[in-house]
């Protein structure tokens, strides 16, 4: 793109208001960038932190939940998790139901790393929400709840469009399933 061009989206743009999605992820990088130094100080990434989070929670127990929940390739959880579990933070076990499945669990190094970062997460929180009174807090996070589950439901999802491609899939194999078996004149 040519500096001509460049200025002629900017003078198109001049006149808009600034977009609530730009905003957000301002916002969202800016709080990022805090929470990250703030985390350090206790010796955790923001990923780490919420791996142990969802873990304690139960709302994720196996590295593909957890990729599912985090928005990442499992493989890439794998990368995650590593860490955590050479400190000593969590042990992956065989699931008794299904052998396949390591299910995740917290170790007491685990749990004590959980309460130092949950006390560092809610201490940069009251820091950063200072100032805002319960009510536009109240609304904040009406917002984000009702946003997240706008974007959650919206076609161009990651989520609805893999499940979207595999019902696709799904419905093609039974069709084929369903299709008679065609004999030629010679097996006759």
């Amino acid at each position: 793109m040519s500096d001509r061009d460049v200025n002629l989206a900017k003078d198109a743009m001049a006149g808009l208001p600034v977009s609530v999605i730009y905003l957000l992820k301002r916002a969202e990088l800016a709080v990022r960038g805090c929470v990250e130094v703030a985390l350090g100080a206790a010796n955790l990434t923001p990923s780490q932190y919420f791996i142990l989070f969802l873990v304690k929670c139960g709302e994720a127990t196996s590295s593909a939940e957890l990729a599912r929940s985090m928005g990442v390739l499992p493989q890439s959880m794998t990368e995650l998790i590593a860490p955590l579990e050479k400190r000593g933070a969590i042990v992956r076990r065989p699931d008794p139901a299904n052998k396949r499945i390591l299910r995740i669990e917290m170790t007491a190094a685990g749990e004590r790393l959980f309460a130092k970062g949950t006390e560092v997460a809610i201490r940069i929180e009251r820091e950063l929400l200072e100032g805002f009174d319960a009510r536009e807090l109240v609304a904040v996070n009406r917002f984000f709840g009702e946003l997240t589950a706008k974007a959650e439901s919206h076609s161009f999802h990651p989520k609805l469009r893999r499940l979207t491609r595999v019902a696709a899939k799904t419905k093609a194999v039974r069709a084929a399933a369903k299709r008679p078996v065609r004999r030629s004149a010679r097996s006759a």
